[in-house]
């Protein structure tokens, strides 16, 4: 039924993403790293910025869900799982009591702000029992004084560029950079070390002086 659609096609959904997830990992790719770098870069959202009191209003609806201790892949079939289930338990209970469905844009509506409790509570779980990396517990103040590699992007001042800092434990984190020094660029590529931390995910950096500590 055209009622029942979006439910369907989100349960596809669910299936297309673990089978591309499945095929990345066999070309030695990490789907949901990438993914969770996308956010730390665009929305400045970390493992503690999430919680932070003065995190954006984006930053903590996406901590309330969890984004930052669950990969963000999880979390969206754990989305397409709840929007389906909401979806398809909501139109079969007006079918029985009514007779026939509810429109397809109030259907939709409905079963996302039903899904979105659905991942607070499944999400919370995940969180509890999703192994997690020692490296989980570096304060981003510890950054300061390492090295990371700029991975997206040219830095420059006022205009951060995406940097790749991978910790002693061998876990990596996606960072902003900009110079630290007026006119200094920072190309893709470069090796750079931190040397202050502006608010959040964005620090600032000089060239690396001793490029032998990447």
């Amino acid at each position: 039924m055209p009622g029942n659609a979006p439910f369907v096609v989100a349960i596809g959904l669910m299936v297309v993403i673990g089978v591309l997830e499945a095929l990345a990992l066999l070309l030695g790719l990490a789907l949901s790293q990438q993914a969770d770098s996308f956010l730390v870069t665009h929305f400045a959202l970390d493992h503690t910025d999430a919680s932070a009191a003065d995190a954006s209003a984006i930053g903590q609806f996406l901590g309330w869900l969890h984004v930052g201790r669950v990969p963000l892949l999880m979390l969206v079939v754990l989305f397409l799982t709840g929007f389906a289930i909401v979806g398809l338990a909501l139109q079969w209970v007006i079918a029985a009591v009514a007779g026939h469905l509810l429109p397809t844009a109030l259907a939709l509506v409905l079963a996302t702000l039903g899904a979105l409790p659905f991942v607070r509570a499944t999400g919370g779980v995940v969180a509890r029992y999703f192994p997690q990396d020692e490296s989980s517990a570096i304060s981003e103040l510890d950054f300061v004084g390492r090295v990371a590699q700029v991975t997206l992007g040219e830095a420059s001042a006022g205009n951060p560029a995406q940097a790749r800092l991978v910790d002693e434990h061998g876990q990596a984190h996606y960072l902003r950079v900009e110079p630290d020094e007026p006119g200094q660029r920072f190309p893709r590529g470069e090796a750079v070390l931190i040397v202050a931390r502006i608010s959040g995910t964005l620090y600032r950096a000089i060239v690396n002086p001793r490029p032998d500590l990447l």
